[in-house]
């Protein structure tokens, strides 16, 4: 399956389970019971912040993080991943100063909706680990598998 087709499957699931996704541009938008906010432009504060795509008109998630400074941190993560930046519509945010609170919010988040970015990412944290105990050869990347047949 290709990114598009995971985020439709994972929005798919998200409706039969009930977790009701916001429209695109709303705001108060709530994810997991929080309250996130959204508009031009993300605060530089730190706070938890949610990368959406448009799938029927409702922001899905596809990439949760965190960060001392929101504006920053999106600019980065969008900067160094193009197909990211393509797929994502919208930015949700929510301001947190505490770093445990944020932490604990995006462990939330990620496991209720499963952002594609996010889940890909503990894939390749977990693939390095096995290739560093087995000596392995693990593909990281999707695009790199393409690239090497």
């Amino acid at each position: 399956m290709n990114v598009t087709e995971v985020s439709f499957v994972a929005a798919a699931a998200a409706a039969v389970s009930g977790k009701a996704l916001p429209a695109i541009g709303q705001t108060p938008a709530r994810y997991a019971g929080h309250a996130f906010e959204t508009g031009a432009d993300a605060p530089d504060r730190p706070g938890v912040f949610v990368l959406t795509t448009e799938l029927s008109g409702r922001a899905h998630p596809v990439y949760v993080g965190e960060s001392e400074s929101v504006i920053v941190a999106v600019s980065a993560i969008l900067a160094a991943n193009p197909i990211l930046k393509r797929l994502t519509a919208g930015v949700f945010w929510k301001v947190s100063p505490f770093t445990l609170d944020r932490k604990h919010l995006v462990e939330a988040l990620v496991e209720e909706y499963q952002p594609h970015f996010n889940v890909a990412g503990e894939a390749e944290n977990h693939a390095s680990e096995h290739a560093s105990e087995n000596g392995d050869d693990w593909v990281r990347d999707p695009l790199e598998l393409i690239a090497r047949f």
